[in-house]
């Protein structure tokens, strides 16, 4: 399976290979937001996910050489960082509890007082959201939250394309049913 990569990020992650420090910044300026954010909604905790965030970029910095272009780089760092997330989430299963701090902050700048209705909308869907189990909302996060394809995600989680298939439909049809009975339309 060949995904697309930017070519700059191939070019960046090449460089990176070889030792060059400045590519290396440069490929976690252009992806380490969006998968601090897709790390924050598997773990559910800001101080984890910022762990894993990093230990994400060293593994890419140590394997850089080993890239293969079976995918687009965005796509190999993400698969990086649901593993170590994955791995975080099953050694620490019963230490879990919901971080009310990403309940409350949200990363799309919504304030209560400035728009009452669609902060509310969003607290009722993140709480529906942190109801699915970590690897429906990790196809829900990924699709939705960094636009990735099917083909994409099934690489990222290490699963074939129907089981993502199968974990999307499941997800929005439970998240449908929570948001229903939460009094929110379709």
């Amino acid at each position: 399976m060949t995904l697309s990569s930017s070519p700059d990020d191939v070019l960046l992650l090449r460089r990176a290979a070889q030792g060059d420090e400045h590519a290396f910044e440069q490929l976690y300026a252009r992806h380490s937001a969006a998968l601090f954010n897709y790390l924050l909604r598997l773990v559910r905790h800001g101080e984890i996910a910022e762990e894993i965030l990093q230990e994400t970029f060293v593994t890419v910095w140590q394997q850089a050489a080993l890239f293969e272009e079976r995918s687009a780089v965005k796509t190999w760092i993400f698969r990086i960082g649901h593993h170590k997330a994955v791995s975080w989430l099953r050694r620490n299963r019963e230490h879990l509890t919901l971080d009310d701090t990403v309940l409350a902050r949200g990363d799309d700048g919504w304030r209560k007082d400035e728009n009452l209705d669609a902060w509310e909308n969003m607290e009722a869907l993140r709480k529906a959201l942190d109801s699915l189990s970590p690897k429906h909302r990790a196809v829900i996060e990924l699709a939705y939250g960094q636009g990735m394809a099917y083909k994409e995600i099934a690489w990222v989680l290490g699963v074939p394309v129907g089981t993502v298939k199968s974990r999307m439909k499941y997800a929005l049809r439970h998240l449908e049913g929570i948001l229903k009975r939460s009094g929110f339309g379709p």
